[in-house]
């Protein structure tokens, strides 16, 4: 009697980019969350903190956004100004966060 085999393949194929792209934007978030906490906040209504969210750019990447229409100036925050002093919180937060999405990237893969 010949044997057959069934293959996963298919079946891993399928799940694969779904259930990375959610660990990845998992993540994302977290450091997103954790940018909130460190961005100063300052006198004025319009705060960044408020303006720090996750954009999906494609399958499975996402990127961090500080900043909108009213306040533009994450980047002036970040990295100073010529007048002001840099206060860097969306770099230490994604610095602090790069191995947790590593790390559920790789449970994702593992479950598969």
């Amino acid at each position: 009697m010949p044997a057959t085999l069934a293959s996963r393949l298919p079946m891993v194929i399928a799940e694969l980019r779904p259930r990375v792209s959610a660990a990845i934007k998992s993540g994302a978030e977290d450091i997103a969350a954790n940018a909130r906490t460190k961005v100063p906040v300052g006198y004025p209504d319009n705060h960044l903190r408020d303006d720090i969210h996750v954009v999906r750019q494609d399958v499975a990447e996402y990127a961090i956004s500080a900043g909108a229409e009213e306040t533009f100036y994450g980047h002036m925050v970040e990295f100073g100004t010529k007048y002001a002093a840099p206060h860097p919180f969306l770099m230490p937060a994604a610095e602090e966060g790069v191995g947790d999405v590593a790390a559920r990237v790789t449970a994702v893969l593992r479950s598969l």
